[in-house]
Formats: C-alpha cells, sequence, structure tokens
C-alpha cells in the first residue's frame, strides 16, 4: 500500500508538470490559443488557507498550504517565482517556485514591524521590497522593507511612505518609482485591526526613488475626505494612476470612492452615478486595468459588486453583481476575470458577467495573473 506521504508527493509532482506544461503558453501573447495562469490565496477550511494557482477556466493546476490567511501576491517572471504576503498585521513572506508549487524560503519581518499584504519585486528580480508597519515607537509609521532576493533574502534596509499605513505598492514604467498607497490609517498589533485614529487620518499616494529612498512627489486629498482611505492601485494605458478607497466616515455619507493620479500629480475623483453609489457600501477592493488599458474594474466585495470605468475619460461605464466578489484579474482586451468568496470563477467583459467555475475553496481578497 501506497503510503499518504507518497500519494501526496505523486500529486505535488502531477501539479508541478501540469503547471510547467501550462506556462509556456502563459508567457505567450495574443492568439485564441493563449492559455492563461492565476494565483489567489484562498480558504480551504476553518483557519485552513492554501496558494492555489488555477487556469482560465477556473481549473486547478498548484496549490500550496499556508501557515495563515494571506493577502496579496508578488510575481517576478524573471526567475519564476512569487511572493506570498500574509495579510495584515501579517508576520510572513512565502517565497514559492511557480513551477513545482513549492517553498523556497520564508520571510519574517524585524521586530516591531508587521507586513501591510503588499509587495513587489524589482524588474531584474534582484530585490523584494514589502509595505511594513513600524509599530514600535511614539506613532506608528510607513515603511517600505527591502529584501535580498538574489541571495538570503536577508532584510538589508528600508526607507520611509512619509505616512502611515502603507498599503499597495506599484513599480512604475520606468522600472525605479515606487508608487505607495498610505491608507492613513494608524493600527497596532495589540489591539489587532482597531482603526486608532479615525479623525486625524491623513491618507496620501507617494512616489519614491526605489534606490535612494527620496520622496520625488505626494498626493493628498482635500481636508473634508480625510477619512477616505487609499488603498490599491493600478495603472491604465496612459500611465493614470488609478486608485480605490474606504470611507471611515460616516455611513450615511457618500463620498467618490475612485479616483486616479494623473502627471500633474493632483487626484481627481470620479463619483458614481446617485442610483449606483450606495450600492459600493463606501468600500472598494481591488483595482485593476484592463490588458489594453483601457478600462478600469474595482470590486466591491463589501457591496457584492464589479464596477468599471473608462480609463481615458474616468466615466463610470457598468456595474455587475458579484457577491462577495474582491479578485479580479485582467485576461485580454477588455476582460476579467473575477474570484468570489462563494468559490465563484466569472468571466466579466462589456458589462456582463458569465460563469466558468464554483469551486469548493473560498478565494481570498486578491488574483494576480503570473
Amino acid at each position: 500500500m501506497r503510503s499518504m506521504a507518497t500519494e501526496q508527493g505523486g500529486l505535488r509532482a502531477l501539479a508541478g508538470r501540469a503547471l510547467a506544461a501550462v506556462l509556456p503558453f502563459a508567457r505567450k501573447t495574443g492568439g485564441s490559443t493563449e492559455r492563461q495562469v492565476f494565483v489567489s490565496s484562498v480558504r480551504v477550511g476553518p483557519r485552513q488557507h492554501e496558494l492555489m494557482l488555477i487556469d482560465e477556466r477556473g481549473a486547478i493546476i498548484g496549490r500550496m498550504k499556508l501557515a495563515g490567511r494571506a493577502h496579496d501576491i508578488a510575481i517576478d517572471p524573471e526567475r519564476r517565482r512569487l511572493a506570498v504576503f500574509a495579510r495584515r498585521p501579517g508576520y510572513f513572506a512565502v517565497i514559492v517556485d511557480v513551477a513545482s508549487c513549492e517553498p523556497l524560503a520564508t520571510i519574517t519581518p524585524p521586530p516591531g514591524h508587521h507586513f501591510f499584504g503588499h509587495g513587489l519585486f524589482s524588474a531584474d528580480g534582484r530585490l523584494l521590497y514589502a509595505t511594513e508597519n513600524h509599530f514600535d515607537g511614539e506613532r506608528a509609521r510607513g515603511v517600505v522593507g527591502i529584501y535580498d532576493a538574489s541571495g538570503d533574502y536577508a532584510r538589508i534596509g528600508e526607507f520611509e511612505t512619509h505616512g502611515v499605513d502603507a498599503h499597495e505598492m506599484l513599480l512604475a514604467p520606468d522600472g525605479r518609482t515606487l508608487v505607495i498607497a498610505n491608507g492613513g490609517i494608524e493600527t497596532h498589533p495589540d489591539y489587532g485591526r482597531q482603526k486608532l485614529n479615525l479623525a486625524e487620518m491623513r491618507p496620501s499616494i507617494v512616489r519614491i526613488d526605489r534606490e535612494t529612498g527620496d520622496l520625488l512627489d505626494e498626493t493628498v486629498l482635500d481636508a473634508e475626505l480625510n477619512r477616505l482611505s487609499m488603498r490599491h492601485m493600478t495603472f491604465d494605458g496612459a500611465g493614470n494612476v488609478w486608485f480605490g478607497c474606504q470611507w471611515e466616515g460616516a455611513r450615511s455619507e457618500r463620498p467618490p470612492l475612485v479616483g486616479r493620479v494623473g502627471k500633474t500629480g493632483k487626484a481627481k475623483l470620479t463619483a458614481f452615478p446617485d442610483a449606483i453609489a450606495p450600492l459600493a457600501r463606501n468600500y472598494i477592493g481591488s483595482v485593476v486595468a484592463s490588458r489594453d488599458g483601457s478600462t478600469i474594474a474595482t470590486s466591491s466585495p463589501i457591496g457584492g459588486q464589479l464596477f468599471f470605468w473608462d480609463a481615458a475619460s474616468g466615466d463610470f461605464r457598468d456595474c455587475v453583481a458579484l457577491p462577495d466578489g474582491c479578485g479580479v484579474a485582467a485576461t485580454g482586451g477588455e476582460a476579467f476575470l473575477a474570484t468570489a468568496g462563494d468559490g465563484s470563477v466569472m468571466r466579466a467583459e462589456n458589462g456582463h458577467l458569465a460563469p466558468i467555475a464554483r469551486r469548493h475553496e473560498q478565494f481570498d481578497n486578491h488574483l494576480r495573473r503570473i
């Protein structure tokens, strides 16, 4: 009789061969035969979480157990690996080999720090950057931790994000500038996810030179919108930064939740139509641009909606209902793949949502295309 360990090893090897067969197609662009690979954290049982890779049909092609709930995933296409960040306040980031879906290393933040759930690799894959909360001081402050991804993943430095609650981080097309969303909400792990400074919030989007740590630019909102926490971002086809927010003010208020920052560095918020605004319930999760850069998709897992925006004009386009849906990734043209907490995998395009698969696993906040 084969042992359980032997069976599990065989399953991992089979998944690795399947994934290795898929990846060459995932790297191609264009063509109707393109096969794509997506990755997300999933919940598989009470306090049980995994990393899961699926194709565009929702079929599983790789999976790996995680020590806890994860949030977002950084992708290094040069070396075919992932960095899976724990949900805040997070204390692990797992480096995963894509081809085998096996862990390569585990990173932990230094004492007095925790991960905020986001990070990215440098374009050459030599460095890994992680947004962190430095909470061991008089006041919390956001920092970017720098890790040696070409060696043993040692932490080799940090720099300030010039704000608190540093959340999602993007690498600009120049390969040198980091764009960071400071959500503005102070937290401390002794108080879990409790928000400690709502009256004094100062959210911002900053641009920082990743080689020197110098602050290049800062975008803030008007004072009356200080409780509009800017958290998730994407670049559109013209290089504008689109961002999504969570409102920490009165529930009865309906502030704009989506905006963009152009070359001037000023934020331009774009409002929902009056009849649509309540559907978002003052909360935007993922923010993703289509592959052609013409459409922006924003999700509201609390409101159970996907909203679509015209990248060129900034105008609201449409919305579709997706209960507990948050994960969104671009597929081709203006189409997106979307995932939900009930295991749904959907295709969204031109204001329509089509079911692709329904899995037993519960998808978490973010979905990334490898």
